[in-house]
């Protein structure tokens, strides 16, 4: 009997071990019509790769099934013909492992979190949230229309929304776990404070400085992100923008969006006497910067130093201690300028390879998109008047996608330079080992080949103007030459 019931445990055991994550439903409008779905989940514990899954489905007489298994609680998005079905409200949800969801879209043309009915294993969390945001747009809807606000009605307004969140969660009295909902607080509230955030930096009124210290650091409102291991989920990139919203009377002229990058120790500085007491909102802010430090510079004594820096200010438990330390030594073996580009072997729209020794004695400008990058929108038309200008047969331009290949076509020309050679990622996107090696974190991204297949730098952003880049192409031009 004893034996039969340690089998049974183990049973049991082993099929919550294994035991799968489920997201289902039912598009009401796609029975005639198929249309596609694409589900992405990110791990927040993951900084330099938080896209772990993703998956596309057609549906079926209007039906769709994710199954995929995760071992923690991630973040899931869903795209339905290339549109979020959480927004309005949110893009992306928390779900648990085992969690079971049905998801029923009335109308594709109408999506949003609180247009939708999600019932099934796992659906408090998502009703928890819906409650939070019933509330919340009910303010919005009062509001005037945002290009109409005065900065000091938006701290009004914003405030007023917070405390709405507040009282939603205090009040609440459902099975919902304590940590869970301390998570989806700090979700809601990153929502509405990064749009804050952002007209503070945009603004050059005298009172922002006032309003900021009134409505944000005496009243506290980053403590949500500080709590537990809110910081991994949501809110991050708030820290980092608070540090010098306060730390600087004006961050529009004194410190601007390139003060972490120019000055990379300085801000290291501030983050550890902002939050040095908290070990785990230090060591990710930390990692998170240098991380996106070590992606967007070349390899230099800057980074030496910065990284020596990170060593002895971060902690040994740091979850992400090794995740910096690959990216340190990739753009030390990848980013420096002189040392050997990747050697790439990639597909153009025809299935034809191109490899990096087919280039020899060419100047490379690769730039990395992918569709429905706005970025990249904006790069394309930089890139194809350069291209024009410069007018030489010794400069190739190549843009590289990390789509699938159906999406890739379709964006060729709106997020890339029209008559660049077009390759893509083969099917492996983001996860293809260019991309590793080069950390590429965000797009567009674009880097400088040499003519002998040397790493020459990363160029000045063309979309700012076009004679740096210029001019960056004909000195290493020129260097080759010599």
């Amino acid at each position: 009997m004893k034996i039969l019931s340690v089998i049974c445990i183990l049973i049991s055991c082993s099929a919550l071990c294994h035991s799968q994550t489920k997201i289902s439903g039912f598009v009401k409008d796609a029975v005639n019509s198929p249309k596609e779905l694409v589900l992405t989940v990110y791990d927040p514990f993951s900084i330099y790769n938080p896209q772990i899954i993703e998956d596309t489905v057609i549906t079926r007489n209007g039906n769709f099934d994710f199954t995929f298994n995760i071992k923690k609680e991630m973040i899931v998005g869903i795209e339905l013909s290339g549109k979020s079905i959480f927004f309005p409200g949110t893009y992306k949800l928390v779900i648990s492992p085992n969690d079971s969801l049905y998801i029923n879209i009335d109308d594709s043309k109408k999506l949003g979190i609180l247009n939708l009915n999600i019932t099934g294993r796992g659906y408090e969390k998502v009703d928890f949230k819906k409650m939070i945001l019933r509330d919340v747009f009910a303010v919005f809807k009062t509001d005037p229309k945002y290009q109409d606000q005065s900065l000091y009605y938006k701290f009004l307004t914003t405030d007023r929304k917070l405390n709405i969140i507040d009282s939603v969660c205090n009040s609440y009295n459902g099975f919902l776990d304590a940590e869970v909902r301390s998570l989806i607080r700090a979700e809601v509230y990153e929502s509405l404070l990064e749009s804050l955030f952002i007209a503070v930096k945009r603004s050059d009124n005298d009172s922002s400085r006032t309003y900021f210290k009134k409505f944000i650091v005496e009243k506290n409102r980053m403590e949500p992100f500080i709590e537990e291991k809110n910081i991994f989920y949501a809110g991050g990139t708030l820290l980092s923008e608070f540090i010098l919203l306060n730390e600087f009377k004006n961050p529009l002229l004194y410190a601007g969006d390139r003060f972490k990058t120019d000055s990379a120790i300085t801000y290291c500085n501030l983050i550890i006497k902002y939050f040095g007491k908290n070990s785990h909102v230090k060591n990710y802010l930390l990692s998170n910067f240098m991380i996106s430090y070590l992606n967007s510079k070349i390899f230099d004594k800057t980074s030496e130093v910065l990284y020596d820096f990170y060593l002895k200010n971060t902690d040994q438990l740091n979850p992400f201690l090794t995740e910096v330390s690959n990216s340190y030594f990739r753009s030390q073996r990848s980013l420096q300028v002189g040392k050997p580009f990747f050697n790439f072997s990639l597909a153009d729209t025809v299935g034809n390879l191109h490899a990096l020794p087919d280039f020899k004695g060419k100047v490379l400008i690769i730039d990395f998109w992918f569709t429905g990058c706005s970025g990249c929108k904006q790069m394309a038309p930089a890139l194809d008047a350069i291209e024009k200008s410069l007018n030489d047969e010794n400069v190739i331009f190549i843009s590289i996608n990390v789509d699938k290949k159906e999406r890739w076509l379709k964006g060729i020309g709106q997020y890339s330079s029209k008559s660049s050679l077009q390759l893509y990622t083969m099917e492996e996107k983001f996860h293809h080992s260019i991309i590793r090696s080069l950390n590429i974190l965000g797009y567009p991204a674009v880097f400088v080949v040499d003519g002998r297949g040397n790493f020459a730098g990363i160029p000045p952003d063309p979309r700012n103007g076009q004679a740096d880049f210029i001019q960056f192409i004909k000195k290493v031009k020129k260097e080759v030459a010599n």
